[in-house]
């Protein structure tokens, strides 16, 4: 995969795939570590449509077997702290809802995700970031009190049918297991 033009033909292959094409992706990914390896290093360059296909292919080959992404948590919490792509934002976080996050992350991205709980943030960004919150709390108690209050604030500003309903389960979830 090194020969650029290798690099350029996968290139044009990630920007013209199909939907229907995922599944062929996820799989290949998933067997084919070269493969893995450029299109993980597509992710981030500068292209954002590259960026968003190769994260989306990369995603969806981690849902199916989550040891692809166990050694790059590190480039996917670094590539959440400094990106403004929504695409990468909402991949990222979603991502980053199947692993436990390593303790010496856990500060940034509870601030990173706080920070995309704003209602200028896409919807799915918004519910990924709340999900991730949720999951960290599951870890540090002391935080559970803290995110009660951020999401009971949310439901209150409003939003979608589905924030609020999920914001009302997981609020829901950590009001029970907090003894609230």
């Amino acid at each position: 995969m090194s020969d650029n033009l290798e690099i350029e033909r996968l290139r044009q292959k990630v920007l013209t795939f199909g939907k229907g094409e995922l599944e062929l992706w996820k799989r290949s990914v998933i067997h084919d570590s070269g493969l893995f390896n450029q299109l993980f290093q597509f992710i981030f360059s500068d292209d954002e449509r590259l960026a968003w296909r190769s994260c989306w292919i990369i995603d969806s080959a981690s849902e199916d077997f989550p040891g692809l992404l166990s050694n790059k948590l590190t480039e996917i919490i670094n590539g959440l702290l400094v990106t403004n792509k929504g695409s990468l934002k909402r991949h990222f976080t979603r991502i980053l809802c199947r692993y436990p996050i390593p303790e010496e992350y856990v500060v940034p991205v509870i601030d990173r995700n706080l920070e995309l709980l704003s209602p200028s943030e896409p919807v799915a960004v918004r519910v990924n970031a709340m999900q991730l919150l949720f999951n960290i709390a599951q870890e540090l108690p002391d935080f559970k009190g803290e995110l009660i209050l951020v999401i009971g604030s949310l439901m209150e500003e409003g939003g979608s049918k589905g924030f609020i309903n999920r914001s009302a389960k997981l609020l829901h979830q950590l009001s029970t297991f907090n003894g609230s």
